[in-house]
C-alpha cells in the first residue's frame, strides 16, 4: 500500500461538511418572523451564485447565517457547515426580519440588542449585503458585509470568548480521524506573516486552506479598509487578530474546523457608536488532489490579486520625483545633519542628526549600509544631472569603501570601526556587501572593490554550504558560527543574485550553479519561514528569472506580496500605506528604504519577461504614496532639518501612529534617487496618471555608458479609461527616439487601454 493511500481506510469515517451545525445556530431556533411584503420568499431567491459556488442564506426568522455549496458534476455538495454566522459574538444576536434581492446581491435587515457601556440594554438596527463580484473579475469571490447602526457604544462581552470574530465553519470530523489522517491532508496559509521566531506582523489580511479530505480549497480576504472601528479600545487589528484556522472540540469526540479572522484576546471592550462594518470575501473551489505549499501560494495569490484596488490619488505635496531627488542630493550635502567621522574618514550617519526619537547615535562611526545605499544610485544620477559638489562628496564616500574589507576573515563589515569579536546580522553583509558593493565597484571601475566582493562571496559560499543554504540571522564573522535561534532563509535570494553578479564579472559557470542551488532551497522550505526583509525575496525572484526558473520566480514574488499592505489604515488620517510593504517581518510599519528596494528588482524581472498586472498596481501605488515619507507630506508634527531625507516609518494602528519617530533614514535617501531613476529620469510621460517605468537599471555595470541608447520600459494605465500617452526621453536631447511595441514601430504618442500595460523599447 502506498504511503499516500495507507490511511485511506478512515475515509468512511470522515463526516461530511453538512453534518454538524454550530452551537450559535440554536440561540434563536424558537424564534420565527412572518415574511414581510416584498421579502424574498422562495429558497432560490435566497441563493447567491458565483462560479461553481452557491451561497444559501438562512430565511427570515433565522439567525443571520449561510451555507455555501459547490457544484460537483450535476450535484451541489456542501462546502461549509450549515448556519455559518456572518459575524460571531454574543453581542450580535442577529435574526433576519427582512430579505430583499437586488440583481446579483441580497440584503438582509433586522434589529438586535446588546449591553451598552452603562450596563443597560441597547437596541440597534443592522443590515447585511451578500453579493457576487461581477464584471471582468476572473475569480468568483462572494462579498459578505454586515453593518451595525449603533446609536451609542456597546460593551463587548470578552469573558467566555473574544468578540467580534468572523469564522467560516467548514467541516466536522472525529478527533480520532483528525489525528489519523485528516490533519495531514491540509495546506494552511495563515496571515499576517511572522518572523522566524513566530512574532506576527500586520500585512496581508487573508487566509487559505486546502482540505483534501473534502476536496475543497477555501480562501478568505478581510476588508480592513471597511473595518475602521478597530482600535485599542477593542481589538487593535493585528496586535490581536490572526487570519488562520480554528478547531472546536465537542464532548461527543468530534471537532469542527473553521477558518477566519480570529482573536484570543482584546485590549478593551468598547465598540464605538456609528456604522460598524464587518466585511470579508469568500471563495471556495473544488480541488481533490493534494498540492504543495508552493502551488497553494500561487493559486491563492492569483485569486487575491484582482481584489487589490489602487487609490488613484496623490499626496497634496507630491510634485515630481525629479524635484524630490534634487532636494535629497542637496540635503545629503548638509554636513552638520548627515556626516559622521571615524579614524580620520568621513562617512554618513544612519539617521539625520537628532531626527530619531528612539536611537541615539554617536558621530564616531558609520555603516556600509548607508554609504552603499547612497552611492549606487548616485553614480547613475550624476551621469544625468552632474553636480561637481555632490560628485566630490561621492568620491569621498567611495574612498571609504576598501576599508570595510577585512582580509583576515575575507569578509566585508558593516561597521567602519568593527569590534574584534565581530558579529553580523546576515541581511547587512549579504545585501550591502554582496549586492550593492560589487555594483558600486563595477560602476566606478574599481577592481579593488570587485576583488573584495569575490573574496567575500567565497566566504559566503562556505557559509551557505555549512548551513545547506538555510541561513541563520546572527553569526560570528570569524567562525561563521550561528548565534541565537532565529533564521533568515530568504537571505538565499540575495546570495543567489550575488552569485549571478560574480558570474557576470568572471564568466565562471560554477557561480550560476550556486545561484540555482540557493533558489531551489527557497522553493522547498516551508512557505511561512521565508519572511524577513522583503527585498530578499525580490532578489531571489530576480535570480530565478535570470536562470530561467519561471515557476520559482513567480512563487517568490507571490511570497513577497504576502508582506505588502493590501489596505489603507483608517486610523491614520495623514497618510496612506496602501501598496507599501512591511519593512521586516513583525516590524509593524512600512519604511521608505524597504518599500523601494522591494520593487526595484521587479524592473529586472519584468525585463526578463515575467510581468503581471498585479505587480504594476502595487508599483504604481508606491509611485504615488511614497511621497508620504517626506517631512512636508507626512503630517509629522516635528519639523526638522533635511526635509528631503525620508522618515523611516509611517504610523500604523498597531503602533499607535508615531510617524517619523524612528528618524530620517539617510540609509534610505538613495531610494529617493531610485524613484526618480525608475519613473522619470530615463523616460517621461505627459499624463502623470500613467506610469512609465524603466527596466534597465539593475543591468547597468558601467557608469560611463549610462544611459544606453536602447532603453526598455513598461507603460501602465491603472485607470479604467483609455488614455493617450506622449512620451519623451530626456537623455535623447535633440535626437529623435524610435519607439517599438513588440517589434512594431509606433510614434511618440500611444493610446493605451484602461487597466492594461505595454512593453516599449526606445532607441535614439
Amino acid at each position: 500500500m502506498s504511503a499516500l493511500n495507507r490511511r485511506f481506510f478512515v475515509k468512511t469515517l470522515l463526516a461530511s461538511a453538512a453534518s454538524a451545525t454550530p452551537a450559535c445556530a440554536a440561540i434563536h431556533k424558537r424564534i420565527a418572523f412572518p415574511a414581510a411584503p416584498g421579502d424574498a420568499g422562495d429558497s432560490a431567491s435566497l441563493n447567491i451564485d458565483a462560479g461553481t459556488q452557491q451561497l444559501r442564506i438562512a430565511p427570515v426568522g433565522s439567525p443571520l447565517s449561510f451555507q455555501n455549496f459547490l457544484r460537483v458534476g450535476s450535484d451541489w455538495k456542501p462546502a461549509t457547515l450549515a448556519a455559518v454566522p456572518f459575524v460571531t459574538g454574543t453581542s450580535f444576536p442577529l435574526v433576519t426580519e427582512h430579505i430583499k434581492r437586488n440583481g446579483s446581491s441580497i440584503r438582509c435587515e433586522g434589529s438586535a440588542e446588546a449591553e451598552g457601556v452603562d450596563g443597560k440594554t441597547l437596541h440597534y438596527d443592522w443590515n447585511a449585503e451578500v453579493s457576487a463580484l461581477t464584471g471582468d473579475q476572473p475569480f468568483p469571490w462572494i462579498r459578505i458585509r454586515t453593518t451595525l447602526k449603533l446609536p451609542a457604544p456597546i460593551k463587548l462581552q470578552q469573558k467566555s470568548g473574544v468578540e467580534p470574530q468572523i469564522i467560516t465553519w467548514l467541516s466536522s470530523n472525529s478527533t480520532l480521524m483528525e489525528g489519523q489522517s485528516g490533519s495531514w491532508r491540509r495546506v494552511l496559509l495563515s496571515q499576517p506573516t511572522r518572523n522566524s521566531l513566530g512574532t506576527a506582523g500586520n500585512d496581508l489580511p487573508a487566509v487559505y486552506l486546502l482540505d483534501q479530505n473534502l476536496g475543497i480549497e477555501t480562501m478568505m480576504f478581510f476588508d480592513m479598509d471597511d473595518m475602521g472601528w478597530m482600535s485599542a479600545e477593542n481589538l487593535p487589528r493585528f496586535l490581536v487578530y490572526r487570519c488562520s484556522s480554528i478547531s472546536r472540540f465537542g464532548k461527543d469526540g468530534t471537532q469542527r474546523q473553521g477558518l477566519g479572522l480570529l482573536a484570543d484576546q482584546a485590549t478593551a471592550n468598547v465598540l464605538p457608536a456609528g456604522e460598524i462594518n464587518f466585511s470579508h470575501y469568500l471563495l471556495q473551489r473544488p480541488l481533490t488532489r493534494l498540492i504543495t505549499e508552493q502551488e497553494a501560494v500561487s493559486r491563492w495569490m492569483e485569486a487575491l490579486l484582482p481584489l487589490f484596488e489602487e487609490k488613484l490619488s496623490w499626496p497634496q505635496c507630491a510634485t515630481s520625483w525629479s524635484e524630490f531627488a534634487v532636494g535629497t542630493v542637496r540635503d545629503l550635502q548638509d554636513k552638520d545633519a548627515t556626516v559622521a567621522e571615524a579614524n580620520g574618514h568621513r562617512g554618513l550617519r544612519a539617521y539625520a542628526k537628532e531626527s530619531s526619537q528612539i536611537w541615539k547615535q554617536g558621530g564616531d562611526n558609520f555603516e556600509l549600509m548607508t554609504l552603499a545605499d547612497v552611492l549606487w544610485p548616485s553614480l547613475l544620477y550624476l551621469r544625468l544631472l552632474p553636480s561637481p559638489s555632490f560628485e566630490l562628496e561621492c568620491h569621498d564616500l567611495l574612498s571609504d569603501l576598501p576599508a570595510f574589507y577585512n582580509s583576515s576573515t575575507q569578509s566585508i563589515s558593516n561597521d567602519f570601526k568593527r569590534p574584534p569579536d565581530e558579529r553580523a546580522d546576515t541581511w547587512y553583509p549579504f545585501e550591502n556587501a554582496l549586492v550593492k558593493y560589487p555594483m558600486i565597484g563595477s560602476l566606478s571601475g574599481s577592481k579593488e572593490l570587485t576583488d573584495h566582493f569575490l573574496a567575500a562571496l567565497g566566504t559566503a559560499k562556505k557559509m551557505a554550504q555549512q548551513y545547506n543554504y538555510l541561513f541563520p540571522i546572527y553569526y560570528q564573522v570569524s567562525s561563521l558560527r550561528a548565534e541565537g535561534a532565529g533564521t533568515n532563509y530568504a537571505i538565499g535570494g540575495l546570495y543567489a543574485w550575488a552569485a549571478i553578479l560574480a558570474h557576470k564579472l568572471t564568466g565562471d559557470d560554477h557561480y550560476l550553479e550556486e545561484a540555482r542551488r540557493a533558489v531551489r532551497v527557497l522553493y522547498t522550505v516551508p512557505a511561512d519561514r521565508l519572511f524577513h526583509e522583503p527585498q530578499e525575496l525580490a532578489y531571489g525572484a530576480l535570480a530565478a528569472a535570470e536562470l530561467g526558473m519561471q515557476a520559482e520566480c513567480k512563487y517568490l514574488l507571490y511570497e513577497q506580496l504576502r508582506m505588502f499592505y493590501w489596505f489603507s489604515d483608517p486610523s491614520q488620517k495623514s497618510h496612506e500605506i496602501r501598496g507599501m510593504v512591511q519593512a521586516a517581518a513583525s516590524i509593524l510599519y512600512p519604511a521608505f528604504k524597504e518599500n523601494v528596494e522591494a520593487i526595484l528588482p521587479w524592473t529586472g524581472i519584468m525585463k526578463r519577461g515575467i510581468v503581471f498586472e498585479g505587480l504594476l498596481r502595487f508599483m504604481d501605488q508606491q509611485r504615488r504614496n511614497n511621497f508620504y515619507f517626506f517631512q512636508n507630506c507626512s503630517g509629522a508634527d516635528k519639523k526638522t532639518s533635511a526635509p528631503f531625507i525620508p522618515f523611516e516609518n509611517l504610523g500604523t494602528l498597531e503602533l499607535g501612529g508615531q510617524t517619523g519617530n524612528v528618524g530620517k533614514e539617510i540609509y534610505g535617501a538613495g531610494e529617493s534617487l531610485w524613484m526618480y531613476l525608475m519613473f522619470e529620469a530615463l523616460g517621461k510621460v505627459g499624463d502623470r496618471e500613467l506610469m512609465l517605468v524603466n527596466l534597465d537599471l539593475l543591468d547597468i555595470t558601467d557608469a560611463q555608458t549610462f544611459p544606453s541608447q536602447k532603453l526598455n520600459f513598461i507603460l501602465f494605465n491603472p485607470t479604467p479609461a483609455s488614455r493617450s500617452a506622449t512620451i519623451t526621453i530626456p537623455a535623447a536631447r535633440e535626437r529623435t527616439a524610435r519607439w517599438t511595441v513588440n517589434g512594431k514601430s509606433i510614434g511618440g504618442t500611444v493610446q493605451i487601454a484602461g487597466r492594461s500595460f505595454l512593453q516599449l523599447q526606445a532607441e535614439f
